[in-house]
């Protein structure tokens, strides 16, 4: 079974703590949202799972006891603009750089029309990327993450800017890749309502330091919500069980 273990893990800055003794885990099948304030951490904290910055403590991946290095992880940064004139195919393609030569096979050449296809992107895989519109693009960059089938996705911020269908597009996406591939998916996002239909657990951060880390049922509340954020809400769930959030007045 695959597992993500994340033991006492710090970062610091010239002194400055960024991150401080970070400890959760996560298993397959699993979405996990990264919520707190701007600055609080959050895309720091999915870079070095990543492996991009160096960090103290531990991040163990494994699948049973077979321990994953970062080939099994796909990071997808927050979508700004792009103006590359790639194709959609082409940007799709280059999810497999560790694995591409000079000539690219024809299982590469599948892979990438698979998934496209199951993404339901053919009508733009020869498009250049920067024609798409936002919700468009993000799926674009799905595909590049998930043509190499990573076990571990972490994404940064996959719904900003995007309308509410595409945001829901979005995440029902990363949910059934989730689930067809065993995989885990760390997700920063600032809208909780989002986080409370996605997740399986929440991690909130503050200023640098696990302020909560639960099912959401348990930590997305106003206890929980309001000395982060600083604000007086009001937190109900509807008929179907979904969070709706109304912020009443700052304190």
């Amino acid at each position: 079974m695959l597992s993500l273990t994340i033991e006492n893990l710090s970062f610091s800055v010239r002194g400055r703590d960024i991150l401080k003794d970070i400890n959760v885990s996560y298993m397959e099948n699993q979405m996990s949202a990264i919520l707190g304030r701007n600055g609080a951490g959050k895309t720091t904290f999915i870079k070095c799972i990543a492996g991009m910055q160096p960090h103290g403590g531990k991040v163990t991946l494994r699948n049973g006891k077979q321990k994953l290095d970062r080939t099994s992880i796909a990071y997808l940064p927050q979508l700004e603009k792009v103006t590359s004139s790639l194709t959609a195919f082409e940007i799709v393609l280059l999810g497999l750089t560790k694995n591409l030569t000079w000539n690219v096979s024809d299982e590469q050449l599948e892979k990438v029309s698979k998934i496209i296809h199951e993404l339901k992107l053919d009508n733009l895989s020869d498009q250049p990327v920067r024609s798409l519109s936002g919700g468009q693009k993000q799926l674009v960059f799905l595909a590049q993450a998930f043509v190499s089938e990573p076990k571990l996705l972490l994404l940064d911020e996959p719904t900003s800017a995007l309308d509410i269908r595409h945001q829901l597009v979005v995440m029902e996406t990363v949910a059934e890749y989730c689930q067809s591939k065993n995989a885990i998916a760390l997700y920063v996002v600032h809208d909780l309502m989002l986080a409370s239909r996605f997740s399986d657990s929440v991690l909130f951060l503050n200023n640098g330091t696990m302020h909560a880390f639960d099912h959401p049922e348990s930590v997305l509340n106003s206890q929980t919500i309001d000395p982060i954020y600083n604000i007086e809400s009001l937190i109900e769930k509807n008929s179907r069980g979904l969070m709706t959030l109304t912020p009443l007045k700052p304190l």
